[in-house]
């Protein structure tokens, strides 16, 4: 895990040229109104950003894929429910009780099941990790029931910023759109100044590089990664809050986009956060442009394709197969590793060696 630099790595910029290009040639069918698709991309990226940042540092510490991360997401929003419907509280409220409850049941996972499992490599923690996903969502239901829900809350109107009469181009709904975004940059923003300038977060990017070395130089590696779950579990439950405020409450909210926020992971770097928080706007982008090629194609007068934006996800997981084979380590890899990131984990570990010492 170590911070993210564009001018060492210019497959970002690549791909996102790579998107400006293709909203180019999409903005030849639909002018201005594909810009509408283009917000839509970003805020539903925001909420991947901070899902797939979550999950990736699950990996980084604990070297397994975290498929119980997507009901996380859904306890989180169920948790948010609670306290602004049943409690009849704000949703602010139900955001931080939220963030709370899921962050002791990442710990709590943490402490009953893959802390005994440490060790054994990750395939019993992954399968593991797939019965915890069954308890979580069958806990929900048991409780919750099944049945489609809605947070108490009134949504503005949308505001109009563009319209050619009568057609309304591009609107924007302060609720919706503005929030998601605005929450998912100020976390950025908090979880990036917590990596780089805290000893906690240098030492989760120790950890993360190599655990043995990180125990060698003083670092308590346990309560990092109990402190990393904590994290991970406060990124899924408001991502999982700002999904359902997007869309609607329901039991299977985290586990229908989780395989969207490993393509997240993979593309940005698995293990890496800055690659997850980056490879969550592609995939959120690549999505929605999808949808717009895909409606396209959909036109009698083209190929009068039936449900053509069914296949939308499509676009995601061939971007991801793609990366795999020509990045497999992901984007945010960049064309480095090797002895240099060998001797970036040194003088990590004794950096932080250095300040406990003093």
């Amino acid at each position: 895990m170590r911070p993210f630099h564009l001018r060492v790595n210019r497959d970002f910029a690549y791909a996102f040229l790579i998107v400006a290009i293709v909203t180019l040639a999409l903005g030849g069918i639909y002018g201005l109104g594909i810009l509408n698709y283009l917000k839509t991309g970003f805020v539903v990226g925001s909420i991947f950003v901070l899902g797939a940042t979550g999950l990736s540092l699950v990996f980084s510490v604990r070297k397994f894929a975290n498929f119980a991360h997507g009901d996380m997401m859904t306890f989180g929003a169920y948790m948010a429910f609670l306290a602004n419907v049943s409690w009849r509280m704000n949703l602010l409220w139900g955001f931080a009780f939220g963030a709370v409850m899921t962050a002791v049941i990442g710990v709590v996972m943490e402490l009953l099941v893959y802390r005994k499992l440490a060790g054994r490599g990750p395939v019993q923690a992954l399968v593991a990790s797939i019965g915890v996903t069954l308890i979580l969502q069958n806990g929900v239901k048991a409780y919750f029931g099944t049945q489609i829900r809605n947070y108490n809350i009134v949504l503005p109107q949308d505001v109009v910023l563009l319209q050619l009469s009568p057609v309304q181009l591009i609107t924007i709904n302060l609720l919706r759109d503005v929030v998601p975004l605005v929450a998912s940059i100020a976390i950025i923003v908090a979880l990036h100044l917590l990596l780089t300038r805290t000893t906690l977060g240098k030492a989760m990017r120790a950890t993360a590089d190599n655990v043995d070395l990180a125990r060698a130089s003083g670092i308590n590696t346990r309560n990092v990664i109990i402190w990393t779950w904590v994290i991970s579990g406060i990124l899924a439950s408001v991502a999982g809050t700002l999904l359902a405020l997007v869309t609607d409450v329901r039991t299977t909210l985290g586990f229908d986009v989780l395989l969207f926020l490993f393509a997240a992971a993979i593309i940005g770097g698995i293990g890496s956060p800055y690659g997850a928080m980056v490879g969550g706007f592609l995939v959120g982008l690549a999505e929605q442009l999808g949808v717009a090629f895909l409606s396209w194609l959909g036109r009698k007068d083209v190929l009068n394709l039936d449900q053509a934006t069914a296949y939308s996800p499509v676009i995601a997981f061939a971007i991801m197969i793609v990366v795999l084979i020509f990045r497999p380590e992901g984007l945010a890899a960049g064309r480095g590793g090797g002895i240099g990131q060998v001797r970036r984990r040194l003088s990590l570990a004794k950096l932080l060696h250095k300040e406990e010492s003093e």
